[in-house]
């Protein structure tokens, strides 16, 4: 573990993986809860489909990585300038569309989509070079 808390590279991964898991998660079990038949709930409705979402073991899964990310992202904020790890955290764009089209089978309009995530990666990148040290 010493390897892992001295690497804020390896730090902000397993922050934004298991954020980016996080929220597949919370995706896969409102799926399960929701039951508004293509119907948007409002009102009570709205409040008795979020605490049964609670309750739902994929959400639950889901907030839990979430919170362990975050515990992470503490981590990384006494060793790194926000300025820096911040953005990196857009990496994790990248890891929930491609896990969003495999895993949850999600339509992904591919010819915008693959643009888009080509300049997070460029931005990430740089950023990723002063991070590393590099020039």
């Amino acid at each position: 573990m010493a390897g892992f808390t001295s690497s804020p590279v390896a730090m902000l991964a397993f922050s934004i993986i298991t954020g980016a898991l996080g929220q597949i998660l919370l995706k896969w079990g409102m799926r399960i809860v929701s039951s508004g038949g293509g119907r948007e709930e409002v009102g009570a409705a709205a409040v008795v489909a979020a605490i049964r979402a609670i309750g739902n073991p994929w959400v639950l899964a889901g907030f839990l990585l979430y919170g362990l990310s975050s515990i992470v992202w503490l981590m990384i904020l006494k060793k790194v300038p926000l300025s820096t790890a911040y953005p990196m955290i857009s990496a994790g764009y990248i890891v929930v569309v491609l896990l969003s089209a495999l895993v949850l089978r999600e339509q992904v309009r591919w010819g915008i989509t693959v643009p888009g995530l080509f300049l997070i990666s460029v931005g990430v990148t740089l950023i990723g070079l002063g991070l590393s040290g590099g020039r």
